[in-house]
C-alpha cells in the first residue's frame, strides 16, 4: 500500500504544477508537448484508478475474508432430478380452445406442456434441454403415443402462443430429448 500512496502522492504534485502557470523563457510549448488539460485530466484519471483499486481490493478481501461473503458467490445446487426419461419432443399452439387446458389451468406459452398423466402427474416440473415446463395438459395422441411412431417413447407436447415459437423451440431442442422429472 505504501507503493499506491506514494504514487498517489507524485500524481497529486504533477497535478498542482499543472494548476500553476507555464513559464517557459520563450513562452511557448515544444511540438511535443501535451496541453496542461489534457494532462490534468490524465493525472485525474490516473489518482481515480488508484484509489478505486484500493477500494476494490480492500472489499474483495472483506468478501472472500468471511465465510458468509463466500457463500454469497456460490449458487445453491440444483437438486437432482427424480427421474430422467427419453421421451419424443412434440409440440402445439394456441388453438380455437385458448389458453385452457384439459385441467382447467391456464396454459402460459413457453411454460405448459402436455403429458400422458399416468407416466407425468399434473403440476410436475419438467427440465428440457435446460429450460422448465409445467406439465398442465393432456392430449389422446400424447396418451397413445401416436405421434412417437415405431420408437413408442413417451411424447411431451411443448404448449406456444404461435406456431412461429413452436417451430423455433422444436428446432432448438429437437425430435427426440433427455427430460428430467422433478
Amino acid at each position: 500500500m505504501k507503493i499506491n500512496k506514494m504514487e498517489a502522492k507524485a500524481i497529486e504534485a504533477q497535478i498542482e504544477r499543472l494548476k500553476a502557470t507555464i513559464d517557459n523563457a520563450e513562452g511557448k510549448r515544444t511540438k511535443g508537448d501535451e496541453s496542461p488539460s489534457r494532462r490534468y485530466r490524465h493525472l485525474c484519471e490516473q489518482l481515480h484508478f488508484l484509489t478505486m483499486k484500493k477500494a476494490i481490493l480492500i472489499l474483495a478481501i472483506a468478501l472472500l475474508g468471511s465465510v458468509q461473503g463466500a457463500n454469497i458467490m456460490i449458487e445453491p445446487p440444483r437438486p437432482p432430478p427424480k427421474k430422467t426419461i427419453k421421451a419424443r419432443i412434440t409440440a402445439y399452439w394456441l388453438g380455437e380452445d385458448g389458453y385452457k387446458s384439459s385441467t382447467g389451468k391456464r396454459l402460459v406459452s413457453g411454460k405448459s406442456c402436455a403429458v400422458d398423466p399416468r407416466l407425468i402427474p399434473y403440476g410436475t416440473k419438467l427440465v428440457i434441454e435446460g429450460k422448465t415446463y409445467h406439465a398442465h395438459d393432456t392430449g389422446t395422441a400424447v396418451i397413445s403415443r401416436k405421434a412417437s411412431g415405431k420408437s413408442r417413447l413417451p411424447v411431451v407436447d411443448l404448449f406456444y402462443a404461435s406456431e412461429r415459437q413452436a417451430r423455433r423451440e422444436l428446432a432448438r431442442v429437437g425430435r427426440t430429448a433427455v427430460v428430467e422429472i422433478q
